[in-house]
């Protein structure tokens, strides 16, 4: 499985001098990101991601919890080897359409599906599309059954979210590390690195990442066709939950691990779409 990897390192530089008449300065880290790509199996020729905006959100104090998303038991209890997947959680606007994507593994084709949004709706094919009338979370429930004899079932629970978003850009404790569109091709950072952006920031415990991926395009070779293909992204904030620290004098290394395979999905004929799948790795 190819990953690309995006790389934020965290140096932390302590800055405190006292002059006479004067008070010791508020200790300050630098935030440094770097992005790179390791290689793999994936025939992707050039896979140019534009990010426009990296911010990282500080806790209000020392003791703050921030909750971590919900999060569902979706092992399959009887290990039969089938195994659906519903993807998400998913985010979106009132009436703003949403690609659900569904897939199963280890049963006997062909697959049946059932979708049920949470909201009263239904649908019984693999990859709907579908807009909710009302903002809320919804409990968006998948069940997949396959042809063997009266049917082997299994089911994939997830959430999506629908307007209220709370990441507004100038809420109380973000703070912006890269406000300006910059795109890399991944397939070149094969091996090396490159910089995202450099920030000072205060010590202190930090709770979330947060990207804003603008566009994205891959080129494929395609059994000796090439092709051009843009991502559809059906949402363009990528919230990272992860609790990390920067303390005064060190430094604390964190790596986004953007995994290729689970965020570039085929939806049709020559249509594709990106939900960036991404896990943070401190090291």
């Amino acid at each position: 499985m190819k990953k690309f990897f995006i790389i934020g390192v965290i140096i932390v530089l302590v800055i405190s001098s006292i002059f006479s008449g004067c008070v010791e300065s508020e200790a300050k880290g630098t935030l440094h990101l770097q992005i790179t790509d390791k290689p793999g199996d994936l025939d992707i020729l050039y896979a140019n991601v534009t990010i426009s905006m990296i911010q990282v959100h500080k806790a209000e104090t020392s003791g703050e919890e921030e909750e971590d998303e919900e999060e569902y038991n979706n092992t399959d209890e009887y290990d039969d080897g089938f195994i659906a997947d519903a993807d998400g959680p998913y985010k979106a606007e009132i009436k703003e359409d949403i690609q659900f994507l569904g897939s199963a593994e280890g049963g006997i084709t062909p697959y049946n599906w059932s979708w049920d949004f949470g909201d009263g709706y239904v649908s019984f094919e693999q990859n709907p599309i579908y807009n909710y009338s009302s903002e809320g979370k919804f409990i968006v429930n998948l069940t997949v059954t396959d042809d063997n004899g009266n049917g082997t079932i299994d089911w994939y629970v997830t959430t999506a979210i629908i307007g209220d978003d709370e990441d507004d850009n100038s809420g109380e404790g973000w703070y912006t590390i890269v406000e300006e569109s910059l795109t890399f091709d991944l397939i070149a950072l094969q091996d090396v690195k490159e910089e995202l952006g450099l920030k000072d920031l205060t010590v202190g415990k930090y709770t979330q990442i947060r990207l804003t991926v603008e566009n994205a395009t891959i080129t494929i070779n395609n059994e000796g066709e090439i092709e051009v293909h843009d991502l559809k992204i059906p949402s363009n904030k990528v919230k990272l939950i992860k609790a990390f620290w920067i303390y005064e004098g060190e430094t604390t290394n964190l790596t986004l691990d953007f995994d290729v395979y689970k965020s570039v999905h085929k939806t049709g004929k020559d249509k594709y779409i990106m939900k960036p799948t991404i896990k943070v790795i401190q090291e």
